[in-house]
């Protein structure tokens, strides 16, 4: 029988990766005219590239288990709709979104099973860097919050509050803070609070830009012996 700690423990991890659901640690009030220069100055860049590939270092604190996640490996991004962050720690571990679906797989905690969603069904949200830098004064109530030291540069810090449209949300997440390198307007860090008392932070450092990606770094094939499972809402 497995351990219910930890089926609770991958649950959360999944749902923390594949949609970034987002409580506010506070309300934004108005619009902030620098927080959009600078939103727009990085969803231009960032459309601008053809890849991108970094270093993170992940903290995600499950405040319902009293517990915190530290992990570590590399993101790759390349235009237009292919992501995958590869674990280095715990090793193996992966997310990957090759255009039609986001796999996510994790033998650190269940090597059985594969989750996948349909792009469409939602999976296009797990690359984060387009789920802050897409259209951003339509979707986000925005305020700057000043600059600070943020790898070996300095970054905008900027809050954003998703609008409500139509009477739905325009993204999935409900806030975050997100900082924006104030010389190559690239994102370096990330402070996501979800909506199931989970906490992440994310930083990426040794940012490198259109550069060429092996084919395999996009693409998954589940292992032999694993189940792949597609979770309610994911079909798309």
């Amino acid at each position: 029988m497995k351990n219910p700690a930890l089926l609770m423990l991958r649950t959360l991890m999944v749902s923390v990766l594949l949609v970034s659901s987002v409580s506010a640690p506070r309300s934004l009030h108005g619009q902030d005219a620098q927080a959009y220069r600078a939103l727009y100055a990085a969803s231009e860049r960032y459309y601008g590239l053809q890849t991108l590939c970094a270093h993170f270092q992940q903290d995600i604190e499950l405040t319902l288990l009293r517990r915190t996640i530290a992990s570590e490996g590399r993101v790759c991004m390349r235009q237009p709709n292919e992501f995958s962050m590869h674990f280095s720690d715990p090793d193996g571990d992966l997310l990957v979104v090759d255009g039609e679906f986001a796999w996510t797989f994790y033998p650190s905690t269940d090597d059985k099973q594969v989750i996948r969603c349909s792009v469409e069904g939602g999976g296009a949200g797990s690359n984060f860097f387009s789920n802050f830098l897409d259209d951003p004064r339509g979707r986000f109530e925005a305020v700057h919050e000043g600059r600070e030291p943020m790898g070996a540069g300095v970054s905008h810090k900027i809050a954003l509050e998703p609008k409500e449209t139509g009477g739905s949300r325009s993204a999935d997440f409900r806030s975050a803070v997100v900082w924006l390198d104030v010389d190559s307007n690239l994102i370096t860090a990330l402070e996501i609070h979800d909506t199931n008392e989970t906490i992440r932070w994310l930083r990426l450092t040794d940012i490198r830009v259109d550069i060429e990606i092996a084919e395999e770094v996009f693409r998954f094939v589940p292992p032999e012996g694993t189940h792949v499972f597609t979770p309610p809402g994911c079909e798309g």
